[in-house]
C-alpha cells in the first residue's frame, strides 16, 4: 500500500507539474527572473522564522498542560518536520515531527501524537475560517462558498467531539475495545488537557490566526519579491491554491502540485503563464532551502535521525 500511494504522489506530482509548464515560453520564464529582487528575497528567508515561531508557539501552548517546555524545543521540531516533509515521500515528516518532539522534550509518545494531531486540526480549521470570512472579497473563490462552510462545519465538529471526549473522566463508552486499545485512547486523550483550559485554548486559536496571517504577508512579500503590483487578495488566493494542493499526495517537497497550484491561482488575475511558473519556482525554493537546510542542521546538532529505526517509540 505504502509503494502504492509513493508511485500515485510522483505520478501526481508529474502531471501537475506538466500542466504548470505545458506550452510556456522558457525564455519568457528566465526573464522574469531577471525581475527578482534579492534584498526582498533575503528578508522573506527572516519571515520564514517568523512563521515558524507561531507555529512553535502554538504547539507549545497546546503541550503546556501537559509539559513546561521552551518553544525553541517545538520550533526545533517543527523545522525537523517540514524539512522531512520536503525530502522523503508520503509526508513522513509528520512522523519525523512528532518522534523529534518525543526526544527533544522528551515528551510522552502519546502527548506528541495527541496534540500533534490537534496542531493540524487547527490549521485545517483556520483556513476553512479564512475562506469563509474572505469570500465576499475573493471573486476566484465565490464557487467554492457552500464547500467551505461546510468542510468548516466539519472540522469545528472534530473539535467539539474531542472536547466531549476529554471533559469526560473515564472513556467508558470504549469498553468494548480491547483493554490496551483502551488504554492508548485513554492516553492520547489525557495529552489533550489543553481542551479542558478555555483561555489557554484561545491562546492556541489566536496564534493559529497569527500562523495564517503571516503565511499570507509572506506570500504578498514573495510577490512584491517577483516585481508584481497585484492586490494583497492575491496572496491569500495564492495561498489557499497551495493550501489545497499540497494536501494532495505528491512526490517530496510537493514538487509539480506546488507549481500548478500557483499558476492556477494567478492565472484568475491574468498573470502570464511563464511569468506565473516563474514565480511559483521563486517560491519554491525560497522555502525549500532555508527549511531544509534549517531542518537538517537541527535534527543533526540534536543527535536524531532522518529515518530512525525507532519509530514505534512503543517504549516512550
Amino acid at each position: 500500500m505504502k509503494i502504492l500511494k509513493i508511485y500515485l504522489g510522483l505520478g501526481l506530482s508529474l502531471a501537475f507539474g506538466y500542466l504548470a509548464v505545458r506550452g510556456v515560453e522558457w525564455s519568457a520564464v528566465l526573464d522574469a527572473f531577471g525581475r527578482v529582487d534579492l534584498g526582498l528575497l533575503a528578508l522573506s528567508f527572516l519571515w520564514l522564522g517568523v512563521i515558524f515561531f507561531f507555529r512553535a508557539y502554538r504547539w507549545q501552548k497546546l503541550v503546556e498542560p501537559v509539559q513546561r517546555l521552551p518553544v525553541s524545543v517545538f520550533f526545533s521540531a517543527t523545522l525537523i518536520g517540514f524539512m522531512g516533509n520536503n525530502v522523503l515521500p508520503l509526508r513522513a515528516g509528520e512522523i519525523l515531527r512528532i518522534y523529534a518532539l518525543s526526544r527533544l522534550g522528551p515528551v510522552p509518545l502519546s502527548t506528541s501524537i495527541a496534540t500533534g494531531a490537534l496542531d493540524r486540526l487547527l490549521d485545517m480549521i483556520t483556513v476553512s475560517l479564512f475562506v469563509v470570512l474572505s469570500l465576499p472579497y475573493l471573486t476566484p473563490l465565490a464557487g467554492y462558498a457552500k464547500g467551505s462552510v461546510i468542510f468548516l462545519g466539519g472540522m469545528l465538529a472534530l473539535l467539539f467531539g474531542g472536547w466531549w471526549m476529554v471533559r469526560r473522566e473515564k472513556v467508558t463508552w470504549l469498553a468494548w475495545l480491547p483493554q490496551r486499545l483502551q488504554s492508548i485512547v485513554q492516553e492520547l486523550l489525557d495529552s489533550l488537557q489543553v481542551l479542558r483550559r478555555g483561555a489557554l485554548l484561545l491562546q492556541t486559536f489566536v496564534a493559529s490566526i497569527a500562523v495564517w496571517v503571516t503565511m499570507v504577508m509572506y506570500y504578498w512579500l514573495l510577490l512584491k519579491v517577483c516585481g508584481y503590483s497585484l492586490p494583497f487578495e492575491a496572496a491569500i488566493v495564492v495561498i489557499l491554491f497551495v493550501a489545497v494542493g499540497v494536501a494532495l499526495p505528491a512526490a517530496p517537497g510537493f514538487v509539480g502540485v506546488f507549481q500548478y497550484a500557483i499558476v492556477l491561482a494567478l492565472s484568475f488575475y491574468a498573470v502570464p503563464k511563464e511569468e506565473a511558473l516563474s514565480f511559483s519556482i521563486v517560491a519554491f525554493f525560497a522555502q525549500y532551502i532555508p527549511i531544509t537546510f534549517g531542518g537538517l542542521f537541527l535534527l543533526l546538532r540534536s543527535g536524531l535521525s532522518l529515518w530512525p529505526s525507532d519509530l514505534a517509540l512503543a517504549k516512550n
